[in-house]
């Protein structure tokens, strides 16, 4: 009986501490040949900044991004981690002044995204 009440409280603990990773319809775009595709990337950025429709795949990513910064990509598998990682390398890189227009619509006073990119950094 005593081994069957620690099973259950090992189980029980078990599933406490899991995650439910986000679910997205790819999580292995490829992120830097949509960076240097300026159709793609423009398509990309007017669809989070809420300026342009958002195609399914665009949406699927979206539509976790802003617990997603808010909880520093907790439930970020790490395909996504990497995802985002090299999302925001090409923003900061390549397009600066989009990487600004994120942060003031995901992170308008500037709480979260230093966590954030932390999180993912090395993914």
């Amino acid at each position: 009986m005593k081994s069957f009440i620690l099973l259950s409280a090992l189980v029980a603990f078990v599933a406490a501490d899991s995650i439910e990773y986000y679910t997205t319809g790819n999580d292995y775009y490829d992120v830097d040949a949509m960076m240097k595709d300026s159709t793609s990337f423009k398509k990309f950025v007017d669809c989070y900044l809420d300026v342009g429709p958002c195609d399914a795949l665009t949406a699927s990513f979206k539509v976790n991004a802003n617990e997603a910064i808010a909880t520093a990509c907790r439930r970020c598998n790490d395909a996504q981690k990497h995802l985002v990682n090299r999302t925001f390398w090409g923003l900061k890189n390549l397009h600066p002044e989009y990487y600004e227009k994120f942060q003031k619509k995901y992170d308008p006073d500037n709480i979260y995204f230093a966590d954030f990119e932390k999180a993912v950094a090395g993914y």
